[in-house]
């Protein structure tokens, strides 16, 4: 149920508003439509810094998860890293175009280390 950042969101929402609103009520002393008026707007106030304060972590919790999935993966095939191209699997598209990059450049290096070792042969 709280897997989905809209559900834990709500639930700050209103977890907050019901805190929110006894505080005003009681600490405060204000008339209960008062109260529930301030607490809705502090509540949203909270659960808006919540909602930012996940929104940026979210790249982060990803980077984690495939960093525990590339490490479950290479347990499991010893001997191999995750993406190899000999293993026939594909990556995301991320993956890819980072593998390509990569290739480019291990491709011109390699081309350059053979010229060089031809070179003082």
């Amino acid at each position: 149920m709280f897997r989905y950042r809209r559900v834990r969101v709500l639930t700050v929402l209103l977890s907050g508003w019901v805190a929110l609103t006894a505080v005003e009520r009681w600490a405060e002393n204000s008339p209960w439509p008062g109260a529930m008026l301030s607490g809705l707007l502090w509540a949203s106030v909270v659960a808006g810094v919540w909602w930012f304060a996940e929104w940026t972590q979210s790249p982060l919790r990803t980077a984690r998860e495939s960093d525990a999935a590339r490490a479950a993966g290479a347990r499991s095939r010893p001997g191999k890293t995750h993406g190899d191209e000999s293993d026939g699997s594909r990556g995301s598209y991320e993956e890819e175009s980072t593998r390509s990059l990569l290739t480019g450049a291990k491709a011109r290096v390699s081309s350059q280390a053979e010229t060089s070792t031809q070179s003082h042969r």
